[in-house]
């Protein structure tokens, strides 16, 4: 019995919750000695909080991960080399100038912080249709929104290891932004911690490689 417990236990979902004394934060201001890589993305890398792996659900993490996507692209993914954790390299896409947005109020200088919002993790029975608008972010087990998609590590062809799934839910407001929009509804967006309207972002990492995938899959 003890078994089947355990087992369970290893594939059930957690829940990121507003917590003040929480080890995660979405969002926050990006920290001082950490450095964006170079890139021509318009709308740029957001910086979007942090995972730490004190907590013991992420002890397999081998330093406190920052997380920094592009959110504002209409890319497939973004793959990060976390070689040195405060100074990442841009493995995947290389034309970055190239890559298009829905946004036309953007450019490669366009930037939001975010207010932060500090998390930990609780047991979660799973998405449903009376909560699905209510979570801020899951972490041990995705949701696929579409088809399973697990990253492979393009330094090692390993399967990449799920850290944490975002939600478009409105939990993360803007602080600030140096961009504006026309349109009523886009300006709803900007004001928000948002993956592609009513997305989720997913980020997965490979411990030995150092190297994090980001993703977003939507309706």
């Amino acid at each position: 019995m003890n078994l089947i417990k355990r087992i369970m236990n290893i594939q059930s979902q957690l829940e990121f919750v507003e917590d003040s004394a929480g080890l995660h934060q979405l969002g926050g201001e990006i920290p001082s000695d950490f450095k964006i890589p170079e890139n021509e993305f318009k709308g740029g890398f957001q910086y979007l909080g942090f995972i730490d792996n004190k907590d013991k659900f992420f002890e397999w993490l081998p330093f406190k991960l920052n997380l920094i996507c592009p959110i504002f692209l209409d890319f497939d993914y973004i793959f990060l080399d976390y070689e040195n954790p405060n100074e990442p390299k841009l493995l995947y896409p290389l034309n970055t100038s190239e890559i298009t947005t829905a946004y036309d109020e953007l450019d490669k200088d366009s930037r939001v912080t975010y207010d932060s919002l500090t998390c930990s993790l609780k047991p979660f029975k799973g998405v449903d249709d009376d909560n699905e608008f209510e979570i801020i972010g899951l972490a041990r087990k995705p949701h696929w929104i579409q088809s399973e998609d697990y990253p492979i590590c393009p330094k090692t062809d390993k399967k990449m290891k799920f850290v944490c799934q975002l939600m478009s839910n409105g939990h993360v407001r803007a602080k600030s932004r140096n961009f504006k929009s026309d349109s009523d509804y886009y300006e709803k967006i900007f004001d928000e911690m948002n993956f592609w309207c009513d997305g989720a972002l997913k980020v997965f990492f490979e411990p030995t490689s150092r190297v994090a995938c980001y993703f977003i899959q939507n309706t």
